[in-house]
């Protein structure tokens, strides 16, 4: 793959350069422009090198090569936003030997890499013993609606494996339940706003109150949270630390910041910390673990004030085995009759055999190319394998590798970008090949 190394970099970083954080709906592009203007740019490529394109409604396309039994691959080209404190261009800059940019790793980057690894194997004159569509989605990171627009229309592959998770390969997803708590506010929060998605971790939050205790005063002067006085009371800000909705323990979430230092001004906070300061749920009785997926997590997303009630946005990722209704009655239970919980989005457990024909490949070619004998793994993440038939998450994030994904100066080394493309190389010739 050395030889398409400067080809993959000018690749991926023309993706970069295009925000493709969900927008304003507009013709041709329901998600936004900029989301459709990245798809436009990959199909291009995609066309060049001899593939089979199509855009469907605007909301998803495919480029295909090949004849015969069909194996997906799908990805995403949309993105979180960008978020603040970037010491590196968002929209793509290379820095010794690093190519930062949001979608750098989830999900551009990948996906560049997977195009090439194609390439690559159709330059030499292989030709393919099943037909290979790249998938495109558009919406992966707000509702997934590209993809129910793509199984209401187009052809269902019978295998696929989806470039945005980890390496080295995933049998096992957690179950997603992204769930809305509406609570009455006290009269003394005036307001509280945090968080960007609910699948991120909140890394601003601000709470404007009537009251301040004088621990409180002193624990958020202590911990960087800045105090304002203004007519009706006190506005605290305070930072944190973004991370992906399903590891929240690899963040630190402004909102609960906040809440740790004002705990002592009132029940009602305190009791808003002890709900939601554990990534493990048991701060809402929903600790669970299973020996397949491993514990359920917590992400408190995001806040919002709402008239005279305070709205608070959840991120549960549960293991395989959880009872999804469960965990909502146990909601309703704790935050009692008054409150109103919602389903914003939810995605169900997956798990395919570690001794299928997908897993062994794709754990093959992984294990050849870097020398490992590694087994396959589960993971908290939401991936597009879900929502297709006989299909798993295959990279590109490599064991022990520090990960930005959703975070400041996501990034990915040329030299993982390379290896990706190598591993997938390998992949594709041991099931398409």
């Amino acid at each position: 793959m050395k030889k398409y190394v400067d080809q993959m970099q000018n690749t991926l970083l023309s993706l970069l350069a295009v925000n493709s954080v969900q927008g304003e709906p507009a013709e041709g592009a329901p998600f936004g422009a900029g989301t459709r203007e990245a798809l436009d740019k990959f199909l291009a490529v995609a066309s060049s090198f001899g593939m089979k394109t199509k855009v469907v409604d605007g909301m998803v396309g495919w480029a295909e090569v090949g004849e015969g039994e069909l194996l997906g691959i799908p990805f995403h080209l949309d993105t979180v936003p960008f978020g603040e404190d970037w010491s590196h261009s968002p929209l793509g800059e290379v820095a010794d030997g690093v190519i930062y940019g949001r979608g750098a790793e989830d999900d551009k980057g990948p996906a560049v890499a997977v195009l090439y690894a194609l390439k690559s194997l159709l330059d030499e004159g292989l030709l393919p013993k099943r037909r290979i569509r790249l998938i495109a989605g558009l919406n992966e990171e707000s509702g997934w609606k590209c993809i129910e627009r793509y199984l209401q229309t187009e052809e269902v592959p019978a295998l696929s494996f989806s470039p945005d998770a980890d390496f080295p390969v995933i049998f096992s997803e957690k179950g997603v339940l992204h769930a809305c708590v509406s609570v009455i506010r006290p009269d003394d929060i005036l307001s509280f706003t945090g968080g960007e998605r609910v699948n991120m971790v909140a890394d601003r939050a601000e709470l404007e109150v009537k009251t301040l205790s004088d621990a409180a005063f002193s624990k958020c002067l202590k911990g960087g949270i800045k105090v304002k006085f203004i007519a009706d009371g006190f506005r605290l800000s305070a930072e944190g630390v973004s991370a992906h909705g399903s590891t929240p323990e690899k963040g630190e979430n402004a909102i609960v910041k906040i809440l740790y230092a004002v705990k002592s001004t009132s029940e009602f906070l305190a009791d808003l910390y002890d709900c939601f300061h554990l990534t493990d749920g048991s701060g809402l009785g929903i600790e669970l673990k299973d020996e397949v997926s491993g514990d359920l997590t917590l992400n408190l997303g995001k806040v919002a004030t709402e008239g005279d009630r305070l709205l608070f946005s959840l991120d549960i990722r549960y293991p395989a085995a959880t009872n999804e209704q469960a965990l909502l009655e146990k909601l309703q239970a704790v935050f009692g009759a008054d409150a109103v919980v919602t389903v914003e989005g939810r995605h169900l457990p997956l798990y395919v055999s570690p001794a299928s024909e997908l897993v062994t490949a794709l754990l093959a070619a992984y294990n050849e190319v870097t020398g490992e004998n590694a087994s396959p793994i589960a993971i908290g993440g939401a991936t597009y394998a879900r929502a297709f038939p006989n299909a798993v998450a295959f990279g590109p994030v490599f064991p022990g590798e520090e990960s930005r994904i959703h975070q400041k100066d996501e990034c990915i080394s040329v030299a993982g970008l390379t290896k990706c493309a190598e591993i997938y190389r390998a992949a594709l010739k041991k099931l398409a090949f």
